[in-house]
């Protein structure tokens, strides 16, 4: 048993045990499979365990769907009376559309819950741990904060700050090279770091590109290489209409945003959505951008290129995560990763490899999302 510390701001206990972190992560899991269908809602998995034995499973399945709470305690059935409920984040308390999850944590007769972290959105944010207090229900936080608040960031950043968060995603070689389009060489990396990058496309709300991309690449932009749960918006950035109306973002799956200083956009693409700007020192500015997708629904952005857009975006010191992955390479020439000098900037990394590859994976410690 862990120690048991008692925080006199909210009243309720932080008890750190191996049998909670086993049924916790057990939670995460289940969460996971709401990855790209749940936003702007959080992903978040729930069991219902009595006598030591899962009696229950459930997940958020989608906005509008019964919460993962609901799904839960309905599969229990009468066993949820004197188990404990363990769920990702703080149950909802308030009227949405679906009723609050307390009322039925309550009436179920569940008398425990174990739940990482509160639910930032001024609705709930520790309202629904204070009910459940308050009708005689055992209520225990802090258990893998870390692990709970990095599966849900996009989230949490987006019910803060109403900005999406944002993921730079580039193939290096060891040069720190992105491609070479006058030798015709635009993968960079192998099969299986492909398809993380099309993991990652699965649970964004939009991938994001420059319009060097567009011309230099061609690219689709959906996902492919793994099972699709959704296609995310493509967000391309031309300000002065440049994208051809044949690009295969056009005849690909998924909405388009075209995000331009032109208001004769649309007219030439009838068949996107059109976010128009002014410029500032040349360029659109990052920050306004990421408002307006914030205020479009959207909560998260894969950002995928090039060089001048992961410039722009890190000198905006908007990036929240890296992924870099390296092929064992090099190129010579080419086009380089970066289009100028940048700050330099402290990272906390993960490195991991994929076939041959290796993925560097970067957070902004900076950044408190």
């Amino acid at each position: 048993m862990g120690e048991e510390i008692i925080s006199p701001e909210v009243g309720f206990c932080f008890m750190d045990t191996n049998i909670d972190c086993y049924f916790i992560i057990e939670t995460f899991k289940l969460a996971r499979r709401g990855e790209g269908i749940v936003s702007p809602n959080p992903l978040v998995g729930a069991l219902v365990v009595k006598d030591g034995k899962i009696v229950g499973r459930g997940y958020h399945k989608g906005k509008g769907r019964p919460h993962a709470e609901s799904e839960a305690i309905l599969d229990a059935g009468d066993e949820a009376k004197g188990a404990t409920l363990y769920i990702s984040i703080e149950p909802c308390c308030h009227y949405g559309e679906t009723p609050p999850c307390t009322d039925l944590i309550i009436s179920s007769g569940i008398s425990k819950v174990v739940a990482p972290i509160k639910d930032p959105n001024p609705l709930v944010n520790g309202k629904g741990f204070k009910i459940l207090m308050d009708n005689g229900i055992e209520v225990v936080t802090g258990i893998l904060e870390d692990r709970a608040r990095e599966q849900n960031a996009f989230y949490l950043k987006y019910i803060r700050k109403r900005m999406p968060y944002v993921i730079l995603k580039a193939a290096l070689t060891l040069d720190g090279k992105i491609g070479d389009p006058k030798r015709g060489i635009y993968e960079i990396t192998g099969r299986e770091s492909l398809e993380e990058v099309h993991r990652f496309r699965n649970r964004v709300d939009a991938i994001l590109v420059g319009i060097g991309t567009i011309l230099s690449d061609n690219p689709s932009l959906t996902v492919r290489l793994v099972k699709a749960t959704h296609e995310p918006y493509k967000i391309v950035i031309d300000p002065e209409l440049h994208t051809p109306i044949d690009a295969k973002i056009f005849s690909e799956r998924g909405d388009i945003i075209i995000a331009t200083k032109k208001e004769k956009a649309n007219k030439k693409y009838t068949n996107a959505t059109i976010w128009i700007f002014k410029e500032k020192k040349g360029i659109i500015p990052v920050k306004e951008i990421l408002k307006k997708a914030g205020e479009f629904g959207i909560t998260s952005i894969l950002l995928e290129g090039g060089s001048h857009t992961f410039t722009n975006f890190i000198n905006a010191g908007v990036v929240d995560r890296y992924l870099l992955f390296y092929s064992t390479s090099f190129l010579g020439s080419g086009v380089p990763f970066l289009s100028s000098p940048l700050k330099r900037k402290q990272l906390e990394t993960r490195v991991k490899s994929l076939g041959k590859d290796i993925l560097i994976e970067a957070f902004n410690v900076y950044r408190n999302n």
